[in-house]
């Protein structure tokens, strides 16, 4: 129904003028508070029915009167339903359940990173602050060809629920879904483990894994990239932990482009060189033309990759890549011919990787 119709029935109801009106979403909730239905708010010198919600306003409809009869109300409460019914763009602001409550922190948590505010308090106002309490696992769900919001919120926090074997807080971003699990997880993990906290981070890889290939499996052809961090005190650091695994999953996709699970522990030497100027990156790689031209070659740079991926053990290498032992060392040589750089010496390997990852981060795209 169009606006200025409905206005012009309501003002034949309560014989007083009707106006459209905005309000801050956190006002209209705090008004709700001590209303009932929540869809009206009666005050002392005026009435104000809901009538849209954008992503932090609301529009309502409001009249300079306080005094409406029984049938009054469900007359106006009647009309606006109706003619909400037939614009399909109304979202009552109003619908406490989770999806709604989950979609409203995360377009807080979202505005922040946008505006770059990441020591952020989280609003009173957000319903879903209350659920946010204590250390907690962060983990950032991305995906290559759909937005966020394109995984059914209902569906996929039924699925980490029953994963995590617990509730979980599951927040859209414009890109990715972020996942709050409390440390309890990882308290009965240690519990269970009997090589003690040593192993936290290899547990955290696992869970990693195992939540990956449950939401591959239900999603196929997703393209997913997983992010994870330590647990973190969240009421503190909500905008600064999304931040973080954002950025894990960014240099993940630059840096290791045929893995799926990011951890950002797993990639400071990757953080270190992705803050280098991009002019003094540019120079390195000038410098380094011959090692750059060879880097070129997609078996050159899978034999240095996987080389350096097992420590530089020389026999376990030329396993993983089905070569003869020999045949590994011929191309190492050869290299080592070319660039005047032998892998095999730890100075040199820390050259030879520096250069692999500026090169990657230098001709990304």
């Amino acid at each position: 129904m169009e606006i200025n119709l409905l206005k012009k029935q309501l003002e034949l109801i309560i014989k007083t003028p009707v106006h459209l009106s905005s309000m801050k979403l956190a006002e209209w909730e705090k008004l709700n508070e001590a209303a009932a239905p929540v869809r009206w708010v009666v005050l002392p010198n005026r009435s104000l029915w809901l009538w849209k919600t954008n992503s932090d306003t609301v529009q309502v409809l409001e009249a300079a009167t306080s005094d409406l009869t029984e049938t009054e109300a469900s007359l106006i409460e009647l009309l606006i339903t109706a003619a909400g019914a037939e614009d399909s763009a109304m979202r009552p602001v109003v619908k406490k359940d989770d999806e709604y409550r989950s979609q409203q922190l995360g377009t807080w948590v979202q505005e922040q990173l946008d505006q770059k505010e990441y020591r952020a308090g989280i609003p009173e106002s957000l319903a879903w602050k209350s659920k946010l309490h204590g250390t907690m696992l962060p983990f950032l769900l991305g995906s290559e060809n759909h937005s966020a919001m394109s995984i059914s919120y209902n569906k996929l926090t039924k699925l980490l629920r029953s994963y995590f074997g617990g509730d979980v807080v599951i927040l859209p971003l414009k890109e990715e879904w972020f996942v709050l699990v409390g440390e309890k997880l990882l308290v009965d993990l240690r519990d269970e483990n009997e090589e003690g906290p040593d192993t936290e981070q290899d547990m955290l890889g696992a869970l990693c894994q195992g939540m990956y290939e449950l939401v591959t499996n239900e999603w196929v052809g997703g393209g997913f990239h997983l992010a994870a961090g330590n647990p973190v005190d969240i009421t503190q650091s909500l905008v600064a932990t999304a931040l973080l695994l954002q950025e894990t999953l960014a240099l993940g996709r630059i840096f290791h482009v045929s893995e799926q699970i990011h951890l950002p522990w797993e990639l400071r030497l990757e953080r270190f060189v992705y803050s280098i100027p991009e002019a003094q990156r540019q120079r390195f790689m000038d410098d380094a033309d011959n090692q750059t031209r060879l880097l070129q070659d997609e078996e050159t740079l899978m034999t240095l990759e996987t080389f350096f991926q097992l420590d530089c053990n020389v026999s376990e290498t030329a396993k993983r890549l089905y070569i003869h032992r020999n045949t590994l060392l011929y191309r190492l040589d050869k290299y080592k011919q070319e660039t005047g750089l032998d892998v095999r010496s730890f100075h040199d390997a820390v050259v030879v990787k520096l250069g692999m990852l500026l090169y990657k981060v230098t001709n990304r795209g």
